[in-house]
């Protein structure tokens, strides 16, 4: 029987850690440690198996849990602490609900008072171990897998709802820890009873708290890029009307050039060489003044507009730009190359805002072919010399946070690369965002 519960136990727990792990990778990459990693986990869970065994205090494998998990995790996944804590409570506190849950069940069939000392004495241990891992199995497909589902990947972008989670976890985590490990002498139905309804409340509530966050996540991240779109469609309205605008300037140009033809037709046959002149000298000024209207900042058209638009915006600001971008666009499209640039520029501007001097206001965007890469280099100066902080300026974070992964999403998507840095010159300190985009 021994035997047998330890194999039951063995097998669920080494399908469940197999599984969470690979549920988890499409939100995260693995580490190269990775396979050192998931070793280290099935070995910290092996371990309580044999608790029976080695006669140890429960108290001492709860601790070994929370120092081993977060280290296997970080060996496992490329993350940051606050996912780590999110992977490692996750795993900690599904697990302990299911096996106080079914602990506490057996108790009841032993008609005796569920009791740490109890449970890690007992034959029943690995029996509830291995039902706890095979009921979060199944949690696991159904919430994870299923329902949850890719909204997890937004519910990891948003902190906030990230680091309630975690303290719900651990608030969850230290009360069923506390009430299952008390020895109190009190009438054990009532108490395995309120256990029973505890583990398994808890099990729901979490259950619940994270669908509530992964939605509200999904939703928040949702309105936001609604809301970035709003602006880009905004921003191409402009690029309408500001086409609209060289049109109408070039059909009266047109209409005028074709007086002008006739004009001249009609001084070369009176001979008349100084109307000729003056015609001309006016028609240079007016061509002048038309050429004004409109700027070649790139090979392609619509990208054009855009960067005519925030060449307007930037002048409104007293800025200086600069642009000579030629761009092959074999592979990306020009929605993502409109999304690339305007996101970018758009962050450039409210960086250059900042700056209180305004002829300390520079930007350029040139290109250039390093290797097989199109390397996109966007330059500005700024008022803050920490380049993380230059994600974004603005107070509005969840809404205007999102411009530079928007960015990183669409190199990403096309097998691309960025570089940021800082350089000082004249007393000024640049921004430098580098594009790195395949050339074929």
């Amino acid at each position: 029987m021994d035997i047998l519960s330890l194999l039951f136990a063995l097998i669920t727990s080494t399908i469940y850690i197999l599984l969470y792990v690979k549920i988890y990778n499409r939100y995260f990459l693995f580490n190269k440690f990775a396979i050192i990693g998931k070793i280290m986990l099935l070995l910290a869970i092996y371990i309580q198996f044999f608790a029976i065994y080695i006669d140890l205090n429960m108290k001492i494998f709860a601790l070994f849990s929370f120092v081993t998990y977060p280290i296997s995790f970080f060996l496992i996944f490329k993350t940051n602490i606050f996912n780590n804590l999110y992977l490692s409570l996750n795993a900690i506190l599904k697990i302990y609900a299911a096996f106080v849950l079914f602990g506490t069940l057996l108790a009841v069939i032993d008609d005796i008072q569920y009791q740490a000392t109890w449970i890690t004495s007992s034959y029943y241990y690995n029996i509830a171990q291995g039902s706890a891992y095979l009921l979060s199995i199944g949690s696991l497909l159904i919430v994870d897998f299923y329902l949850i589902k890719d909204k997890m990947k937004y519910f990891f972008k948003l902190k906030k709802n990230l680091i309630l989670i975690i303290f719900i976890q651990l608030i969850f985590i230290i009360n069923l820890v506390w009430l299952s490990m008390s020895d109190n002498n009190i009438p054990y139905v009532w108490f395995n009873t309120i256990l029973i309804a505890i583990s398994f409340s808890v099990d729901i509530l979490y259950f619940l708290f994270r669908l509530y966050t992964a939605n509200s996540s999904y939703y928040s991240t949702f309105i936001s890029h609604t809301e970035n779109l709003k602006t880009q469609l905004d921003s191409q309205l402009d690029h309408y009307k500001t086409y609209e605008s060289q049109m109408t300037s070039f059909l009266k140009f047109k209409h005028d050039y074709d007086k002008f033809l006739k004009g001249i037709s009609h001084l070369i046959s009176l001979k008349d060489f100084d109307g000729i002149k003056s015609i001309v000298a006016d028609y240079k000024l007016e061509s002048e003044n038309f050429d004004v209207l409109y700027k070649q900042y790139s090979n392609n058209l619509i990208l054009d507009a855009l960067l005519n638009d925030y060449s307007k915006k930037f002048e409104k600001i007293g800025a200086k730009f600069d642009s000579l971008t030629f761009i092959n666009l074999n592979k990306i499209t020009e929605l993502d190359l409109i999304r690339l640039f305007y996101n970018i520029l758009d962050n450039a501007y409210e960086s250059l805002i900042q700056i209180s001097n305004v002829n300390s206001r520079k930007i350029s965007v040139n290109t250039t072919v390093v290797n097989n890469y199109l390397k996109i280099s966007f330059i500005n100066t700024t008022s803050n010399e920490n380049i993380d902080s230059l994600k974004t300026s603005k107070k509005d974070l969840l809404n205007h946070g999102f411009g530079i992964k928007i960015t990183d999403d669409i190199l990403e998507k096309y097998d691309g690369f960025s570089n940021r840095f800082k350089t000082y010159e004249d007393d000024l300190v640049y921004y430098n965002l580098e594009l790195f985009l395949p050339k074929e």
